[in-house]
């Protein structure tokens, strides 16, 4: 799954690859480094067959949805599932997003050797995923534009991210791992028409390459989603810690 990521440096990376102008944001996003569920995230998205990115809000609801507290639920989709399943089959063949990250986080089992929380038991441990090539990681996702039916104001762009089985980097420590798009294959997905989706992009749902990735541990503060800084992404040794 993915459940927590970094946007800071990602969105100028991703205008010099693409030729993307983030200035078009009415209010570029500052940085953050520890991104849950629920928040303003920004994305790349097809409006009228521009390249152009927007603000979404992390957790999708589907247009035909009454009760918006469902995106909750929809943070992750399956690759393997997203076609069918009745949440994200509109989604995925019309409406693609494509979410910069600098990297994301990802948590390994607690074990009696690693970090301790505040009341002295195993917490789960950090590590933080990044390219390799210092490029920023291309999360494909899938959005929709949400209507409140009692509330004509009450509109929402949302989305989830799509996730695949995990690669040989990303196995020891969960078995799912996000889905990666590499730059030049980004206009494809986000343009590619409704009726050639499948057949175009089912390929794309697969686990990244074994070398794109690369990973360290980082602080257990990052389990906390209020704290905040760039701190949380710089390696710590693996000795036993604290989460306070």
């Amino acid at each position: 799954m993915c459940g927590r990521f970094v946007q800071a440096g990602s969105l100028q990376q991703l205008s010099t690859l693409l030729n993307v102008a983030v200035d078009d944001l009415s209010a570029t996003p500052e940085a953050r480094y520890n991104i849950a569920p629920a928040a303003r995230v920004a994305a790349l998205c097809d409006r009228n067959d521009h390249l152009t990115v927007a603000q979404f809000e992390w957790g999708l609801i589907p247009s035909w949805s009454k009760d918006p507290s469902i995106g909750q639920r929809l943070v992750n989709a399956r690759a393997e599932t997203v076609w069918e399943k009745p949440s994200f089959r509109a989604s995925i063949r019309s409406s693609r997003v494509v979410v910069p990250a600098d990297g994301f986080f990802e948590w390994s089992s607690a074990r009696r050797d690693g970090p301790r929380g505040r009341n002295g038991n195993p917490v789960r441990e950090p590590h933080y995923f990044t390219r390799g090539d210092e490029q920023p990681v291309l999360i494909g996702g899938i959005s929709s534009l949400w209507r409140n039916p009692a509330d004509a104001e009450d509109i929402r762009h949302t989305l989830c991210l799509l996730t695949t089985a995990a690669n040989p980097t990303m196995q020891p420590i969960h078995h799912r791992m996000p889905v990666i798009i590499e730059a030049s294959g980004v206009e494809q997905w986000l343009l590619t028409s409704e009726h050639d989706a499948r057949e175009a992009l089912d390929h794309v749902l697969t686990p990244a390459s074994e070398d794109v990735l690369v990973e360290h541990v980082v602080s257990t503060e990052v389990n906390n989603s209020r704290n905040e800084g760039e701190h949380l992404i710089a390696p710590t040794d693996e000795s036993p810690t604290t989460l306070f």
